[in-house]
């Protein structure tokens, strides 16, 4: 005859089940979280321009995507906006990026498509770190700003899903996985046109 389960054990097991699985969710939510650090803001003579940085772990399901030929799209947008005591801010100029992150089985390489231009890279991680910056992209023109007045620049980046086949979208809507975005923290600045450069001749 077996002894009597004891319940004290068989509380022990349940409880060591739940950390468990707690554990793996928390996993997986660490994996889709995105770092979006403070953009950069550098200024030239035909305007301002910023550069930005996101970090963030492809989770396991759009790695799997992306093996499978499926490309993913993010999408970075900046704006500068001027502050209206009396109503919503006032945007100066504003850009985005779409950047495309594919899988080529045959060459067994990753690439990397922004505006047209691509570039090819051995690993995944590499290629993400690509994917992780933008640089020097021009959001609002000289013209449209005033010397010596405070601006701040806002912007977001996140997993474009409306990129993705359609039974994609329906599929992977509602999955944390996919859920890949962020908001900029706000970098606040001042319009300082930089000095004419002298022309020699």
């Amino acid at each position: 005859m077996s002894p009597a389960p004891d319940p004290s054990r068989r509380r022990a097991v349940v409880a060591l089940g739940v950390t468990l699985a707690a554990g793996l969710l928390g996993a997986a939510a660490r994996a889709a979280t995105v770092d979006a650090q403070a953009p950069a803001v550098e200024f030239d003579a035909d305007g301002v321009y910023a550069s930005c940085t996101v970090v963030f772990a492809l989770p396991r399901a759009l790695e799997d995507a992306l093996h499978r030929g499926i490309p993913l799209y993010f999408l970075t947008r900046l704006s500068v906006q001027r502050g209206r005591w009396w109503w919503f801010a006032q945007t100066i100029g504003s850009a985005e990026v779409l950047t495309r992150l594919s899988y080529q089985p045959l060459l067994d390489k990753f690439h990397v498509s922004t505006a047209g231009v691509q570039h090819s890279y051995p690993t995944l991680d590499e290629a993400l770190n690509s994917v992780q910056h933008v640089l020097h992209l021009k959001v609002a023109d000289a013209r449209d700003l005033e010397a010596g007045q405070g601006y701040q620049l806002v912007g977001s980046f996140e997993l474009d899903l409306s990129q993705l086949p359609r039974p994609f979208q329906l599929n992977v809507g509602t999955s944390s996985d996919w859920q890949l975005q962020a908001d900029f923290p706000r970098t606040v600045f001042t319009w300082k046109p930089p000095p004419p450069t002298a022309s020699h001749g």
